[in-house]
């Protein structure tokens, strides 16, 4: 069953299920990795240093919800991915999951606020950048970060915003323009 140009259809085929599990665990290595570089960005520099870092980790969500082009499809992305961070070693351990949630409902709401029918670059990288924000919003949780008080996490968010939109915002966009050229996966033409 052919992928459809979008639009509020539920109906994942067993090729979209594929598509989804092989992002997600792909995604799930790689972020695992970058998440070291990121602990280590984050506890030299603080909220500031976690940004410059944080754009790197949604790549995987643009890619899939370009792909599969449904609803959820970000959000099943976060969902997979983080648990195998969780299990390959991601220095957070289980509360890796809160990003894989806030940054997968990120994509989801920008994609639901354009019908889930725009697949454009523009949208790919207000969707990262959307993402990337939200995924801030869970380490100033996880962290205790006071946004009252402490005047780097107020910095971290115009850099938080522009790391998302051009690293995942382009890599993902361009990854599933790459994939869809080679013909191993049949997305609908934008």
């Amino acid at each position: 069953m052919e992928t459809t140009k979008g639009g509020w259809d539920f109906h994942y085929s067993s090729r979209d299920i594929v598509i989804l599990v092989v992002v997600a665990a792909l995604s799930g290595i790689v972020n695992t990795g970058l998440s070291q570089v990121w602990t280590l960005a984050n506890s030299a520099l603080g909220p500031l240093g976690g940004a410059l870092i944080q754009g790197t980790f949604m790549w995987s969500y643009v890619l899939a919800m370009w792909l599969v082009r449904k609803p959820g499809s970000a959000l099943a992305i976060g969902l997979i991915g983080t648990m195998i961070q969780v299990v390959s070693g991601n220095p957070a351990g289980i509360a890796s999951t809160g990003w894989g949630v806030t940054q997968g409902l990120a994509i989801e709401a920008v994609m639901a606020f354009c019908n889930y029918k725009r697949y454009s670059l523009v949208v790919a990288v207000l969707a990262a950048a959307a993402s990337s924000q939200f995924g801030t919003v869970w380490t100033a949780v996880l962290f205790g970060w006071d946004p009252a008080t402490s005047f780097d996490v107020w910095l971290a968010v115009p850099v938080n915003l522009l790391s998302g939109a051009i690293v995942s915002g382009l890599v993902g966009y361009w990854l599933a323009q790459a994939v869809r050229r080679t013909g191993l996966v049949r997305a609908a033409a934008v």
